[in-house]
């Protein structure tokens, strides 16, 4: 999908972390001016926005319950459970997870963007989506070392999780996650939407402009060209599934961090394992953040040095024209959850502005 800034400031696109706090360098852009629908309603507490990366949180507690169901194990790998993919045999379910695996993203790919261009109705198989990234002799995509930045982990993890249990994605998301914690405005689905949730869901617009990661660094035209200005509401989400194909509104999104950062949704031996980071810059496990490492991503979750705001859990999730960010302030009590309809140029996303906002305006008065 499209978006250009990691926690490391490296390149990588749809349902992204963006870049903590802060501008992010690049392309401005063009500003779209969008006619709205005849049907278009105003926007409210009921509106639903696609949560992008930021439901990467309900595969990692489908993973982590099912271990703690003595189902699977973290340290499992793709060899055991998907022997179809013996490129990447070695691999374990917690280097998926936290982004060292090495595998590339099916969704920076240029065959992933002539789909969302050519084809945006089509409902893609998981199947379908791991081959754009799986090498072969004429599927070359660059193999890294460290932290890197891909959707395909969080799809084989998906994967796993159904050779595990014998039950759909879809079914395990709504039976570990949704159902539970009463997430009466959430909703999973591996293809299109139904149309009772898609009336409910905002228009959402693509208007960024900038080129994707297995692009030439000189790009000067995106491969996603073709979908400036369009409306993605009616859109197939089956190209995220678990790495982020979930919909949701800012009250729910809410509900279920808080009830995840509360160690309300799986034990204590798999919480601890849930929010272990590794560094971004180096892909090594880190206890902490400091000055030298001031990112980590742990299984589906991320923290962040945040400027003058400190250290915090945040995850800013993006779609193709969807974009949802939560901010965790634990010592004040507070998680601020702001959602928006559109993936803006480089340059462009002031959610952080906004939250930084709200934070100001709620937060308690400091001592005297």
């Amino acid at each position: 999908m499209a978006g250009r800034e990691s926690p490391t400031g490296e390149g990588h696109r749809d349902c992204r972390l963006s870049q903590p706090w802060g501008s992010r360098a690049g392309h401005r852009g063009v500003r779209w001016h969008h006619r709205p629908s005849p049907s278009a309603r105003p926007i409210g507490q009921d509106t639903l926005f696609q949560m992008g990366s930021t439901s990467k949180s309900f595969t990692a507690a489908v993973i982590l319950k099912l271990e703690a169901a003595d189902k699977l194990l973290l340290d499992d790998t793709i060899g055991r459970w998907l022997p179809e993919y013996p490129a990447w045999k070695d691999v374990s379910i917690r280097r998926l997870l936290n982004m060292t695996s090495g595998i590339p993203n099916y969704s920076e790919t240029e065959a992933m963007s002539r789909l969302w261009a050519d084809e945006p109705h089509r409902d893609l198989s998981t199947e379908e989506l791991v081959r754009l990234a799986y090498p072969t002799s004429s599927n070359r995509l660059p193999v890294t070392t460290g932290y890197h930045y891909s959707n395909t982990n969080y799809l084989l993890a998906s994967m796993i999780a159904e050779k595990a249990t014998g039950k759909t994605f879809q079914e395990l998301v709504h039976e570990l996650v949704i159902e539970p914690f009463g997430l009466h405005s959430t909703f999973y689905e591996s293809g299109t939407y139904p149309e009772a949730v898609i009336r409910r869901l905002a228009h959402g617009y693509f208007e960024n402009p900038a080129c994707t990661e297995y692009q030439p660094k000189d790009c000067t035209v995106s491969w996603n060209l073709p979908l400036m200005g369009r409306d993605m509401r009616a859109m197939s989400s089956s190209w995220t599934q678990a790495a982020g194909g979930a919909i949701s509104n800012a009250r729910d999104v809410s509900r279920w961090m808080r009830a995840v950062f509360s160690g309300r949704v799986v034990p204590e031996k798999q919480q601890g394992e849930w929010l272990q980071m590794v560094s971004t810059r180096t892909g090594e496990p880190i206890a902490g953040l400091t000055a030298e490492d001031p990112r980590g991503f742990s299984l589906g979750l991320a923290r962040a040095i945040l400027g003058p705001a400190g250290s915090h859990w945040f995850y800013e999730g993006e779609t193709l024209g969807y974009r949802t960010l939560y901010v965790w302030f634990a010592e004040d009590d507070i998680l601020i959850t702001v959602q928006t309809n559109s993936q803006p140029a480089d340059g462009m996303d002031r959610l952080h502005d906004a939250v930084t906002a709200i934070y100001e305006a709620v937060r308690p008065p400091a001592s005297p």
